[in-house]
């Protein structure tokens, strides 16, 4: 597939006709259609994490969905469950929750019914992470210590396969920003600081997952009311941010930073900060997007009545 910058609006709609075409061919089960599958998931492949990583989430969910039903059209268990867990972490960003948990429970069934433990292990995962973001935090901690249980099991290959050694990173992270939200601190900075000692040492490409736990770690010396070392997390989350352009965790680390400004009186320091947040936010991240503009809103109320 000839290069193309999916950062233009006319590209992202070129990539749409395309898959669109192999779709057509998929779904109409003729001996082609194997074949056009194969190329459109190559295509699919060469362009998501491109999609996903600059923030297009609007594109990467409408092609998502034309991949898994041509994946249905033939038959493709692996590539649908591993689409349904992609596009369900998309809803679950949007905060569609229902929609997300459909998703991922439909992908689990068929990682389980392929015998996929990585797969069961993301899965587990995920629902954890849906369960912290509505706020269910026992059913978060059930969900990652059946994920970390998968990984128990298959422990020996860590070293051999990234995959899990990915998931031996991610989970203590997890974990941590669950105990910090029910105030064990003792526990969460032992897991946080688990977690980014194994990705920092994994290979480069693992550089994306880092900005999590430095963010966490952060919020974990916010909330333990050292703000300088707080301040340096996320500093360094940020500079990471920028570094591989994830805009969904600088969004964050923006809001977070605008927080911290404002416990040290610094009420326009936080308004520019928000702003930002919601710039970077943007249409795609639409949960930090208004939680920065609800946060603006307060501080811009209190530095009126200050002033």
């Amino acid at each position: 597939m000839t290069a193309v910058d999916l950062t233009i609006l006319e590209e992202r709609a070129n990539l749409f006709s395309l898959l669109r075409d192999f779709e057509r061919i998929c779904l109409g089960q003729s001996g082609e259609s194997d074949r056009s599958f194969k190329f459109l998931y190559q295509v699919w492949e060469k362009t998501s994490g491109k999609l996903w990583f600059l923030g297009y989430w609007n594109d990467y969910f409408r092609c998502g969905n034309i991949v898994l039903r041509a994946a249905k059209a033939v038959d493709n268990i692996t590539i649908q469950a591993q689409l349904l867990s992609e596009l369900g972490w998309v809803c679950m960003e949007w905060e569609d929750f229902i929609t997300s948990e459909t998703y991922f429970n439909a992908a689990l069934q068929k990682y389980e019914l392929i015998g996929n433990a990585i797969g069961q292990c993301r899965l587990m995962r995920y629902l954890g992470v849906l369960s912290h973001r509505q706020g269910n935090l026992n059913s978060a901690l059930k969900n990652y210590r059946k994920a970390l249980d998968i990984v128990t099991v298959n422990r020996t290959q860590a070293s051999v396969n990234e995959n899990w050694a990915f998931h031996e990173a991610e989970l203590p992270n997890a974990l941590g920003e669950v105990y910090l939200q029910l105030q064990d601190l003792p526990a969460s900075y032992r897991e946080l600081s688990l977690s980014l000692e194994r990705y920092n040492s994994l290979i480069n490409r693992y550089r994306y997952y880092q900005a999590d736990p430095l963010l966490n770690l952060g919020r974990w010396h916010f909330l333990a009311g050292d703000y300088e070392q707080a301040r340096q997390y996320y500093q360094e989350c940020l500079q990471l941010c920028k570094e591989i352009s994830r805009p969904d965790t600088m969004a964050s680390v923006l809001l977070r930073l605008a927080e911290l400004a404002e416990v040290q009186n610094n009420l326009e320091e936080a308004i520019k900060l928000a702003s930002e947040s919601e710039g970077v936010a943007g249409t795609e991240i639409p949960s930090i997007r208004e939680q920065a503009a609800r946060f603006k809103e307060r501080v811009m109320a209190k530095k009126s009545a200050a002033d």
